[in-house]
């Protein structure tokens, strides 16, 4: 269902963007059964920071594709021409993910632009739509790679 929900994200207000990124927060511990992959897709982690500004626990959920012992994701942002809100909390104070239903803290390293190329094939393969994202935008999209602390 987020496959498809995905696609039209970029046309929605702000507001009902937190309001779905909240409720699949809400649900993410039902990602790895056959009802949670059907409402959520498969390949998504949870991520966990404190807001730059708030000072709040703020919970992501982020479509990943790994490589080797690092998850890598995209701060698209559904293809708009802002950078996500996520993004600058990464680096207010150390993050966490949940995958597989494991919850550890990450270092944070964003990819630079001569290994971009590589590791948006790993993410266009897991969710094809990121190339329609890349395309919405003029703005470079940062690759993010975590990697347990």
């Amino acid at each position: 269902m987020w496959r498809i929900l995905g696609k039209v994200a970029h046309l929605w207000p702000t507001n009902f963007y937190r309001l779905i990124s909240k409720i699949h927060s809400k649900i993410i511990k039902f990602n790895h059964t056959k009802a949670g992959e059907y409402i959520l897709g498969d390949h998504i982690l949870l991520l966990e920071t404190i807001g730059n500004k708030s000072q709040k626990l703020r919970k992501t959920p982020l479509t990943y594709a790994e490589h080797k012992d690092s998850y890598i994701v995209a701060a698209s942002f559904s293809g708009n021409d802002n950078t996500p809100d996520w993004y600058f909390n990464l680096f207010t104070s150390p993050p966490y993910i949940t995958v597989n239903d494991s919850r550890f803290e990450v270092v944070v390293e964003e990819i630079q632009l001569d290994n971009k190329e590589f590791y948006w094939s790993l993410l266009d393969e897991v969710y094809p739509t990121f190339k329609t994202y890349r395309e919405r935008t003029d703005r470079d999209i940062p690759l993010i790679r975590f990697i347990k602390a």
